[in-house]
């Protein structure tokens, strides 16, 4: 029996919890999948809210929230565990 592919993906940390929430909002308008979680201890203190999104729609991510006028603080890569 084969173990699954540990799968990448993206954490962007917010410096506040309105950027974590407008951030948010674009990026679901755009189509995106992403899931709301606690900031990781990689990103540092940040406002405590992350977006987990997967690998490949980084680049589209990243271009939304900049149209939409939102800065991100860090991101981070995890794998699946």
């Amino acid at each position: 029996m084969s173990s699954p592919q540990r799968r990448p993906y993206v954490v962007f940390g917010f410096a506040s919890t309105h950027d974590a929430l407008s951030g948010e909002a674009a990026l679901v308008a755009a189509g995106l999948q992403l899931t709301v979680m606690p900031t990781p201890k990689t990103l540092g203190a940040l406002c405590g809210i992350a977006l987990r999104l997967a690998e490949e729609d980084v680049s589209l991510a990243e271009e939304t929230l900049t149209r939409a006028g939102v800065a991100w603080s860090g991101q981070v890569r995890i794998l699946d565990r």
